[in-house]
Parts: C-alpha cells; structure tokens; sequence
C-alpha cells in the first residue's frame, strides 16, 4: 500500500491525466446510461411501474396495447379462469383546453376500483364522471388542477382534478378516467377492453389459458414493453452504446497501464534485486488501480447527477441509485480487467533483463 501511495504521490501527473481519462469514460457510461433510463420511464413508465407479470393481449396485435381487442368470448374466458384479473383500457388520442392548448395523451381506464389507478402527487382523485388525473408533464403544455379538456376524437369534456407521477406511455402523458366515462368514449354499452392484466401466473397456467382463447394469447410484461413503439429499437441502441463503452474502456485502461508498467520496468527490476517479492509489485498495480477508479467514478457519478439536474425538463433523464451501484461495480471490473496486462508484465520481469535494458 505504501508503495502504491508514494508513486501516485510521485507522478501525480501522469497519473491524473489517467484518472481523468477514467473519469470521462465513467462519466459518459453513467449519462448515457441515464439517458437510456429516461427514454425508457418516458416511453413505458406507465406499464413498467405495473408489478405483474403477465397480460392477455390480442394475438394479432404483435404485443402492441393500442392495437389490441379482447373479444366478449375470450372476456368471459379470462374472468372465469381468474377472479382477480383486470380490464385495461387504452389508446392515443390528442385533447386541448378549447382555446390553443393541445397535447398529444393516452387515455387509459381500468376497472372500478382498481388497484391499478396511480396515487395523487398534486390535487385529489376523481370523484364524479368527467373527472380524471393527468401525468404532471401535461402541466408543460398549459394545463392545471382545475383545467378542462376536450377530447378530439368523442369530443367528450373532462376536468382534471389532480395530477400523478411516472405515469407515461409512448413519450405522452397518461390521463386515466373512470370506467362509465371510457364506455361512453367507446360509444358502446361495455367496457372496450385493449387486454387484461392479471395476477402473478405460472408457466403452465398461461399456456393452460392460452389454449383456452380463441384470438388472445397470455403474454410477459416484458413483450407488452417490447411492443411499445419504439421502445425496443431505443432501448437496443443505447445499450449496444454502454456495451460498446465498456469495452473501449476496457481496452483503453489496458493500454495505460501498461504503457506505463513498461516504463517503470527499470524500476520494477532494481526492486525485485534488492528483495521485493512479484506479488508486492502486482500488489501495487492493482491498489493503484483501485484508488484512480475509486476517485474517477466518484467524480462521475457526482458529475453526472449535477449535470442530469441541470437538463431541461423535456430531455427524459433518469438514474437510480441501484443503477448507479451496478455501473460503477460494472466499471471497477472493467479497471481490473484492464489493469491485468500490467500485473502479469510486472510478474514476469527478469531483475538482470530489466535492469540491463529497460526491456524484457
């Protein structure tokens, strides 16, 4: 450890502008990470926040909650098998104030009573028909507790009466309504339902249900988030991003490291010589590793959370603190793989090579 110390100490140099490498790529890593993390809450917050694990959606309708209809037969197909399954209404449409404000939204309905509706962050719930609550990101667009809104398509009047949180679906805000004011936007006598959501299901259950159905099919929470559009194809790209990070940094903290083993192969040798053992030398790489990768990916987490609260708030940006935890874990494994070469050069000097010529 002293050895460790006293050479960070010695070269503070060229050990800072190693560290300051790390702490860019760390840097980077996190925001992107952040960004994909925003995007993702921002597309689909309002069914990831659902804790089940499986739906029943069309079979036709490739995953996508928009697209899809559950017909009366298999309605009563799923109630039968379970009891606590849930109706889910939902679909895209565009609202405005009946002035200038207008905002592309989800409008999304469940049973009476559900467990499903979200809690209240600003207002109060719905109490009466033509009431509902609103994802707090439509405030953005002009509208508050108390605004009214007109629905484009059933030119239907509601009121807000409270805002929630997280609650957004294809980069729109949620607004959920009550289940009589969803059948009369379906100008229909029932519940028009896009799926259903149901409790915690086993393998052989869904597939038992499934052979049940006529044109639905039980499927993962996770297809439903797959087929979300765009969901997949950002989600993909960003992550083949950060993995692609990670392996330059890999690669470059590699070549660092042993770039500068290499020049201090003189060294290296002159203290073998004079006693010191192959593993106090790796030793002191490897702590030295430890403590430029500790204060760099402190420094970017620290950078990265100050910057992603300087974003402005239609730039979706999001990490939580296991995120966080498993990225900075993720890169300190990266630092060691990185530091590996060098620890298995110092290993390998011959004291008379090193000595005599710098060089192995």
């Amino acid at each position: 450890m002293f050895l460790a110390i006293k050479e960070l100490m010695y070269a503070r140099l060229r050990y800072a502008l190693v560290a300051l490498i790390m702490f860019l790529l760390s840097f980077l890593v996190l925001f992107v990470s952040g960004l994909a993390q925003g995007l993702a809450a921002d597309n689909a917050a309002g069914i990831m926040n659902m804790n089940t694990d499986s739906f029943v959606v069309d079979e036709e309708a490739d995953y996508q909650l928009t697209r899809s209809l559950i017909e009366k037969t298999d309605q009563e197909t799923i109630e039968a098998f379970s009891e606590d399954a849930e109706k889910l209404g939902i679909h895209m449409a565009q609202i405005e104030d009946g002035e200038e404000a207008l905002a592309d939204i989800a409008f999304m309905s469940f049973s009476q009573d559900s467990v499903w509706f979200p809690d209240v962050v600003e207002g109060e719930q719905p109490k009466e028909t033509g009431e509902l609550i609103a994802d707090k990101s439509l405030k953005e667009e002009g509208f508050d507790v108390g605004s009214t809104v007109i629905d484009s398509g059933s030119d239907m009047t509601f009121v807000i009466t409270g805002f929630s949180e997280n609650q957004r679906f294809g980069h729109s805000p949620i607004l959920h309504v009550s289940e009589e004011d969803w059948i009369e936007m379906g100008r229909s006598d029932a519940f028009t339902v896009s799926a259903y959501i149901l409790p915690t299901t086993s393998g052989e259950e869904a597939e038992d249900l499934t052979r049940q159905l006529e044109s639905a099919e039980v499927v993962t929470h996770d297809d439903v988030l797959s087929g979300i559009p765009g969901y997949s194809a950002e989600q993909g790209s960003l992550t083949m991003m950060i993995v692609f990070l990670f392996i330059i940094s890999a690669f470059v903290l590699a070549a660092f490291f042993y770039v500068i083993t290499i020049q201090k192969l003189t060294q290296f040798g002159i203290l073998k010589a004079i006693g010191a053992k192959s593993s106090q030398l790796a030793t002191a790489v490897f702590l030295q590793v430890i403590v430029l990768s500790f204060i760099s990916v402190g420094l970017g987490i620290s950078v990265t959370l100050l910057v992603g609260s300087l974003l402005p708030q239609g730039l979706p940006f999001h990490l939580d603190v296991e995120l966080i935890g498993l990225l900075a874990l993720l890169f300190f494994g990266v630092a060691m793989i990185g530091s590996l070469l060098s620890i298995v050069k110092v290993m390998k000097i011959d004291p008379l090579k090193a000595i005599g010529g710098g060089q192995e």
